[in-house]
């Protein structure tokens, strides 16, 4: 049924990587030439705004969607990642292998993979409250820097083929220049280098991570949303078409961001571009009312979600608080039963006997 959006396009996709790096570096030198501090922070705002366009430029040239060629994909990829310092061939293996080949199985999908009860509870002191951290409606920049950029995105680790420390090293060229290029900018023009630096590259960098991961976040992460153990169970349950969700933000900010949250069709089928996802999504929504539902998501609704959804019980298919199990006793590794899989249970913890 999708098959006809995953339809790139050359006149498509190319004017909105060339509009979009124009603005990125029309950002870059308003950073520098914008007079007071009030237009700088302003610039530097938009700078972040623009790191988290590009990167869904990125996502699409990495899932071969962005245009109808191969190649150009590929280095079209490398470049828009480049300002928000990812590797290419690091975010293909992590996002196109693991997330997607295995959305909602925990031990094998990623980002935000919420812990059970027993392994939250195995836990030293220090790792529950840095995961508590990750958990909170503040902390999902610092979870995505930490656990996803630093250990997945920069620098290889584990098995190094060669592509992936070409692109490691490409990435750290280019900070270097950046870096390089604000310095002497700022002494070009009289001005504090560390205060360049700080709003040409570190404010919009943070920016950008606090966006990617609260958008990945609202992705998967809801009362209704299920996460699994059990591989057989996960394969039965059409994980890409009732494990992903669609998302709407205040004022349709998530039309500025490509249309990065018209998430359940981009799991269906990945070769479909962004500037194609939103008529795919309403395709789904009018095929399949009840599994593909489009949310809003406020401020107000998205901390309400983080106090809801911290831990995962994936055999009673229920979402726990914090509170719901510390100080209660586990039974480790006692499976039981999985309750009927359209029900949500709420209420106390009962730990495996």
């Amino acid at each position: 049924m999708l098959r006809p959006y995953a339809n790139p396009s050359y006149a498509r996709g190319l004017p909105l990587v060339a509009i979009d790096l124009l603005l990125f570096v029309a950002a870059s030198v308003a950073v520098v030439e914008a007079p007071g501090i009030g237009l700088k922070l302003l610039a530097s705002c938009g700078l972040g705004l623009m790191l988290s366009r590009l990167f869904v430029l990125g996502h699409d040239a990495c899932h071969q969607s962005l245009t109808p060629s191969r190649r150009l994909n590929v280095w079209i990829g490398r470049m828009v990642f480049l300002p928000t310092l990812s590797c290419y061939s690091l975010w293909q293996a992590g996002h196109n292998i693991a997330h997607h080949g295995f959305t909602g199985l925990r031990g094998r999908d990623i980002p935000w993979v919420p812990l059970s009860p027993e392994q939250y509870l195995a836990l030293s002191p220090g790792q529950r409250w840095l995961y508590r951290v990750y958990r909170s409606w503040w902390g999902a920049g610092i979870y995505y820097g930490l656990d996803v950029w630093w250990k997945r995105q920069i620098f290889p680790k584990g098995t190094i083929r060669p592509v992936f420390l070409w692109d490691s090293l490409l990435v750290t060229g280019f900070l270097v220049l950046q870096i390089g290029a604000y310095v002497w900018a700022a002494v070009s023009t009289g001005q504090s280098p560390l205060l360049v630096f700080g709003l040409g590259v570190v404010l919009p960098f943070l920016l950008w991570l606090y966006m990617a991961a609260i958008v990945f976040y609202v992705h998967h992460t809801y009362e209704s949303a299920r996460w699994f153990d059990d591989e057989d169970e996960w394969r039965a349950a059409q994980p890409n078409l009732e494990g992903t969700l669609g998302t709407h933000l205040p004022l349709r900010i998530d039309l500025v961001l490509h249309r990065a949250l018209e998430h359940t069709a981009h799991h269906v089928n990945p070769a479909i571009p962004s500037y194609r996802l939103a008529a795919a999504q309403r395709a789904l929504e009018a095929r399949w009312p009840r599994e593909v539902p489009m949310r809003e998501i406020t401020l107000h609704r998205y901390c309400a979600i983080t106090r809801t959804c911290q831990l995962y019980d994936s055999i009673k298919h229920q979402w726990l608080t914090f509170k719901d199990v510390e100080g209660v006793p586990l039974a480790m590794g006692v499976r039981q039963p999985a309750i009927d899989k359209h029900k949500q249970t709420r209420g106390a913890y009962e730990p495996p006997r």
